[in-house]
């Protein structure tokens, strides 16, 4: 395979390969001076579910509980 006909599979991989979401193709040149076309896969570009951040936690009410516990005595 030369180098343009690689370069050409990789454009058309790119363009109705199934697996064009979730992969790339480049041209790499071989040991022995032919090319192949080489498939490199990719992370997804957004993450598929929602994401809870700190800041939403919902206000908490204050402690009904008095300051000083009942079990002190007089001093």
């Amino acid at each position: 395979m030369t180098r343009e006909e690689a370069e050409a599979t990789c454009r058309r991989y790119a363009a109705e390969h199934p697996d064009r979401d979730t992969a790339q193709w480049r041209p790499a040149q071989q040991a022995d001076g032919s090319w192949a076309v080489v498939r490199v896969g990719l992370k997804p570009s957004a993450p598929t579910g929602t994401a809870t951040q700190a800041d939403e936690r919902p206000p908490t009410p204050p402690d009904p509980r008095p300051d000083i516990p009942n079990t002190i005595g007089p001093v």
